[in-house]
């Protein structure tokens, strides 16, 4: 069973521009390496045209047939996604808000037999990530609800402005929508000295420094969230933004807490799945 699965994942991938199967091999290693040093240069990876055509039809159509058991989120936050700064004005970047609304599948609603699943459980692709994060020991995360999940943009929906609470985000884009939805972002500002001026241009609307990612379908991206503010714009049209979030850890067996559970899928434990 093992080896279908693998035989299945791999297919899936463009390997004669990425060969990713085996980084103990010299090709492998020297790409792997490559990618490692486009990491750390600018604190992200993108990989467009990842996954094959064909296969990249299959995921998408797989994504949108699971959209439905979405859970949405609509909340405020800051850029530093905390509870903000008492003792400055609400002025202050510390506490002006952004608008999030975004739904997630969760992994526990992905069939076994999924392409999406047997992708994640590669382990290949989990060697080549871990080998341009730079990390000895990495493992899939083991969360029932968050280990890969599917975020799912309908009309409306948007990220705002923030960083990422972990250090790196791993993502899949299997459907861009008909508009909007545009990945953006301010490239490894965290800790500068004026790191607080240029989050508050940007939040006012000032574009100087802002990139825009050309985020197509089919594109692996492996991006370092903590450092580099980002957001997605606001979606509109019938068509879905559908992104997997493919996630791991340094430790084996790690989990989201129950409040983070509950936040992003309505649920705290597996004992409260609907029967």
């Amino acid at each position: 069973m093992t080896t279908v699965i693998e035989s299945k994942a791999a297919a899936m991938i463009d390997s004669s521009r990425y060969p990713i199967s085996d980084t103990t091999d010299a090709e492998s290693l020297v790409f792997a390496d490559k990618c490692r040093r486009r990491y750390q240069q600018t604190g992200l990876c993108m990989l467009p045209g990842f996954i094959k055509p064909e296969a990249l039809s299959a995921l998408a159509a797989e994504a949108a047939s699971f959209s439905e058991k979405a859970y949405f989120c609509k909340s405020s936050h800051n850029a530093y996604l905390n509870d903000g700064d008492a003792n400055v004005s609400e002025a202050d970047v510390s506490n002006r808000q952004e608008q999030t609304f975004v739904g997630s599948v969760a992994y526990d609603y992905i069939p076994d037999g999924s392409s999406l699943k047997q992708l994640y459980q590669w382990d290949p692709l989990k060697d080549f990530i871990g080998h341009v994060l730079g990390k000895s020991s990495f493992y899939r995360f083991a969360d029932p609800f968050g280990a890969c999940s599917i975020n799912v943009f309908v009309e409306g929906g948007e990220h705002g402005w923030h960083f990422d609470e972990s250090e790196f985000t791993v993502t899949l884009m299997l459907q861009a929508p008909e508009s909007g939805g545009s990945f953006e972002y301010v490239p490894q500002i965290r800790g500068l000295p004026e790191e607080k001026t240029i989050v508050g241009r940007v939040l006012d609307g000032d574009r100087e420094g802002v990139v825009e990612l050309p985020f197509t379908a089919g594109t692996l991206l492996i991006f370092g969230g903590n450092q580099t503010l980002h957001r997605v714009t606001r979606v509109s049209g019938e068509r879905a933004r559908l992104v997997p979030v493919l996630c791991y850890a340094e430790e084996p067996d790690l989990v989201n807490s129950e409040a983070v559970r509950q936040l992003f899928w309505g649920r705290s434990g597996a004992e409260s799945l609907p029967q």
